[in-house]
């Protein structure tokens, strides 16, 4: 018996020692990962703010408003009148005097391609920063 209670004398302090040991371990990683997650999203804060900063100052700058005003709003406008047609004709008729059959029979293939790709990119970006935004929320209040 005291065989027994001789070796657990010196078996306990060993296995105590090991575990705390090992909880040390476990509370330098988290600690650790506190860390990072803190200076991840202090990296990607000061990326966006970037991103914010170059965009303003290209925002700012006529020739993008030129850019736009020869490219993107010419192709919007094309884009929304068709879709205008196709939705509402007599609306159409009404403001134009041309039947909406004369006007535009369908939407083209090639439009409804890009009006999907349009609406799935919104709804990906809107979908993804939402996730994003929630998981940067949960990690800075853990930190």
């Amino acid at each position: 018996m005291s065989f027994v209670i001789g070796l657990l004398t010196q078996l306990l302090p060993g296995l105590f020692g090991w575990l705390n040991k090992k909880e040390d371990t476990r509370v330098v990683e988290i600690n650790n990962s506190a860390t990072v997650s803190t200076a991840l999203v202090a990296n990607d804060t000061s990326r966006i703010a970037a991103v914010r900063d170059v965009t303003l100052a290209m925002m700012n700058h006529p020739v993008f408003w030129v850019a736009w005003g020869l490219g993107v709003f010419p192709v919007l406008t094309y884009h929304a009148t068709i879709f205008l047609v196709s939705t509402f004709p007599h609306l159409w008729l009404w403001s134009t005097g041309i039947p909406a059959n004369k006007a535009v029979l369908e939407v083209p293939a090639a439009q409804m391609e890009y009006a999907r790709l349009v609406v799935g990119s919104v709804f990906t970006l809107t979908g993804v920063s939402t996730v994003v935004a929630g998981i940067a929320s949960a990690w800075i209040r853990r930190a």
